[in-house]
């Protein structure tokens, strides 16, 4: 029958009109219950025939085979019977005949009578298809079409126009329009404004149309029904337990009900156990063998198999994106879009609960591809803290694997005592996409207290390589990782209970490690700053250069430009990875002049480890030479304080007072005597006590070793000036001694050489230092009085080593 079931007619209705007419069906309700009538005489009638075995059709069809393969026998009874002996199974006993050698048939006796019955099978079949798409039909137009079909879209509308009675009865889309008007008549029943409940027309439909309407579509429509009165009821109690009744219905039919449609239901219900309970067991029915997982199927079977595994967990997803207040997957927007209003009457409180509801569900369901779904999706919505509260078992294994690199020393701790350094596999780039699972898998660690294992994610995120620059860590971020790291690394050193000594011993030396690869990093970023900021200083004096430029400027800021940009490369360069000591001192440090961090770093490295201390020496010669051409012998006072404090007291390696004292002295002798600048006496003597940190015994020491070596002090003029620098070290001792005594500090002290000392300031002083100060002030009396120079010169300093004597032995000592 190629005519379509349904018209337009131009009649005038009241109800919603398609193409400027109704909906109605071709045929009258009458001709199409005569037609069904006649229709189904016929088909009973090979039925019947069929159930009491009668002819050919009904002695095969009788015993329950429709293929008629029982027609062939086994394979030897064709080989004999078939075509050599010319037997059929239809020949009486006894009959045989000849087979034609030269004329070969088509096909056998046997195999057409198999087709005789398979085509009565069909035909049967054929005709009580007809009678329930006849059935339906009139169900439909004695409920009248125009109603039913309202609530269709266009298209629908326009395809159920052109759908032919062929179509209805045999092919897909027949099947899937009928159940679309079967819906609309449900909806009619059980609406808001419903007529009748499910059984009444469930009845009428299983029995006129069972092709149509069978118990799974029976048992979808219950629970259709108990949603629509769960929703329309107001009380708490009896909406839960019609929102359960709507789910055990649906339980038992998980593979063939809309979820997508129900599901959305129970959200607005609030009942999260069937949003999450359904998809997962539609899944599972979708792909009983777990296709997904078997690698030895075809690709695109896995493939088609996970599309409707993942289909199936959008359900679950969306639910919760609803509840966190996002959109749609993807940024599309939802099919039912009631989810924004459900969500903002929700109080942030019942919000978070439903999400761990839902997350804990989801959870208990064995499915480890879901599991990763839901975690996937968990981070996409920044969820963390509910994902490691709430996670299940292969949390962990998902973490790692999605992080790239398993952890192998989890393992290694129980098993074998490595080295810090096997714990360090960190030469595999990676990428920036990843670096949030290792994030997360560092905060469960710490949330499950083993520390241990944090600190090594941590310092596998502070130490990770990029292929692509710009998803690069920068420096501060990979300074707060390992800082993490070691804190991590402390606590688990600190962690109490039966530790033994291995495991201690790995906590120790990777706590130790850790500390000096974050004393490493702050170096260079140190450097990255210093060259930056170099680089731009450069650049600015270029740029403000607008005098006449002679030849050796113009050779000059050439060089500058030069130095300028290979500051600026090399500054780029410290930005993308971590480098070794080895790399920063020999690489930046050392080519662009920065000797205070590269004297640092001699100290870190506890360098010289064979007391050859040149290279410290130079390094400070050219420190202090740079400060004095920027600031002169001040700028280099104040840099001796600065950098001489961070390496005192160490051992002294690093800081030798020898070199820097007669350094300074001779470089602030030249320039006063030049009258370049004006240095006090008082300057590098109080330079060398700050970068001793106030000890005056290890800087008079010093002294009393240049003022002893005649061959390094040839200049008596030197001399007096180291004279001077002692004499300001010895009254700084006084002021220290005694200001300790008093509770004040040195500078809050003064002292005038005259008077005599109150009888309480005495018993403060402590007499042993007030003695060694004396005979100090003794002996330098002497060396001054040495000096092949005119007693003009030499005069004050004696003066002052005689007063300070005269006033530490005396009781009528004063402060001055």
């Amino acid at each position: 029958m190629g005519i379509t079931v349904m018209v337009i007619r131009g009649e005038v209705g009241t109800d919603v009109r398609f193409g400027g007419g109704v909906v109605v069906c071709r045929l009258s309700a009458s001709a199409m219950q005569l037609l069904e009538s006649k229709i189904r005489s016929l088909e009973q009638f090979l039925r019947s025939r069929r159930d009491k075995r009668r002819g050919l059709y009904g002695y095969v069809a009788g015993r329950g085979d429709f293929t008629g393969s029982i027609l062939y026998g086994t394979a030897s009874d064709v080989a004999d019977t078939g075509r050599n002996t010319g037997k059929t199974l239809f020949s009486e006993p006894g009959e045989s005949f000849t087979v034609n050698k030269r004329q070969r048939l088509l096909y056998t006796s046997a195999e057409l009578a198999a087709m005789e019955v398979r085509a009565m099978e069909c035909l049967r079949r054929l005709l009580r298809r007809s009678c329930e798409a006849l059935f339906l039909l009139q169900l439909i137009s004695h409920h009248h079409v125009t109603r039913l079909v309202q609530g269709l879209d266009s298209s629908l509308r326009q395809r159920l126009l052109q759908l032919t009675f062929n179509q209805l009865v045999c092919s897909e889309e027949g099947d899937q329009l009928a159940m679309q008007l079967i819906s609309r008549l449900m909806e009619y029943y059980i609406g808001p404004d419903g007529r009748g409940t499910v059984d009444e027309i469930s009845t009428k439909l299983r029995e006129g149309c069972p092709s149509y309407f069978n118990e799974s579509d029976y048992k979808y429509f219950l629970a259709v029904e108990c949603l629509e009165r769960a929703s329309a009821t107001v009380n708490a109690g009896e909406r839960e337990s019609l929102a359960r009744d709507a789910f055990n219905h649906l339980t038992k039919i998980p593979e063939t009900a809309d979820l997508s449609t129900v599901c959305k239901r129970f959200e607005d219900l609030r009942f999260y156990e069937a949003v999450v309970r359904l998809p997962l067991q539609k899944a599972q029915a979708l792909d009983p063998k777990t296709d997904t997982i078997n690698g030895k199927i075809d690709p695109v079977l896995r493939d088609s198999a996970l599309a409707q595994r993942e289909q199936c967990y959008e359900i679950i997803m969306n639910a919760l994106r609803n509840l966190k207040g996002e959109v749609g997957q993807k940024g599309t927007p939802k099919a039912f879009d009631t989810s924004v209003s459900v969500s903002a009457a929700l109080d942030p409180a019942s919000r978070n609960r439903f999400i761990r509801q839902i997350i804990q569900l989801s959870v208990q369901w064995p499915d480890t591809g879901f599991h990763e779904h839901l975690y996937r999706t968990l981070i996409e919505l920044g969820l963390e803290n509910e994902l490691l509260e709430y996670g299940g078992s292969d949390l962990v294994s998902f973490l790692q694997s999605a992080g790239r690199k398993p952890l192998q020393e989890v393992q290694a701790v129980a098993s074998v005592t490595p080295s810090p350094s096997s714990l360090r596999d960190l030469e595999a780039p990676i990428p920036s996409s990843q670096t949030k699972y290792l994030d997360l898998l560092a905060k469960y660690y710490v949330m499950k207290r083993q520390h241990f294992l944090a600190a090594n994610i941590l310092y596998r995120l502070a130490e990770r390589q990029c292929t692509n620059a710009g998803e690069a860590p920068t420096l501060e971020q990979r300074c707060q990782y390992l800082s993490n790291a070691v804190l991590q690394a402390k606590s688990a050193s600190s962690s109490g209970g039966p530790i033994n000594s291995m495991r201690n011993t790995m906590d120790d030396d990777l706590s130790d490690m850790l500390e000096a690869k974050l004393a490493v990093l702050r170096f260079q970023m140190r450097i990255k700053e210093d060259l930056e900021l170099m680089a731009s200083r450069l650049e600015a004096l270029q740029g403000s250069e607008s005098s006449p430029i002679d030849q050796f400027t113009q050779g000059n800021q050439v060089t500058d430009a030069e130095i300028a940009k290979a500051a600026r490369d090399k500054a780029k360069e410290l930005a993308l990875d971590l480098k070794s000591i080895t790399q920063l001192y020999n690489d930046y440090a050392v080519p662009f002049k920065l000797w205070e961090i590269c004297l640092e770093m001699l100290n870190f490295a506890k360098y010289p480890s064979d007391g050859d201390t040149k290279i410290v020496r130079e390094t400070w010669a050219r420190l202090l030479d740079q400060a004095v051409s920027r600031g002169g012998v001040a700028e280099a006072c104040s840099v001796l304080k600065r950098v001489g404090s961070n390496l005192y007291p160490g051992d002294g390696a690093c800081l030798p007072l020898d070199t820097l004292c007669l350094h300074l002295e001779k470089a602030a002798l030249e320039r006063l005597t030049s009258g370049v600048e004006l240095v006090g006496d008082e300057d590098v003597a109080r330079a060398l006590l700050a970068a001793c940190r106030g000890a005056h015994e290890p800087v008079l020491r010093i002294y009393d070793q240049l003022l002893s070596n005649g061959p390094a002090l040839p200049s008596p003029t030197l001399r007096l000036r180291l004279l001077r620098s002692v004499l300001v070290i010895l009254r700084e001792w006084t002021m220290s001694v005694l200001a300790n005594r008093t509770a004040t500090t040195s500078s809050g002290v003064s002292y005038r050489f005259s008077g005599s000392l109150s009888l309480e300031q005495t018993n403060i002083l402590n007499q042993g230092i007030s003695d060694k100060i004396a005979s100090a002030a003794n002996r330098y009396m002497t060396e001054v009085r040495r000096l092949p120079l005119q007693q003009s010169q030499t005069e004050p300093v004696y003066r002052g080593f005689r007063e300070l004597e005269e006033k530490l032995l005396t009781p009528s000592f004063r402060p001055f």
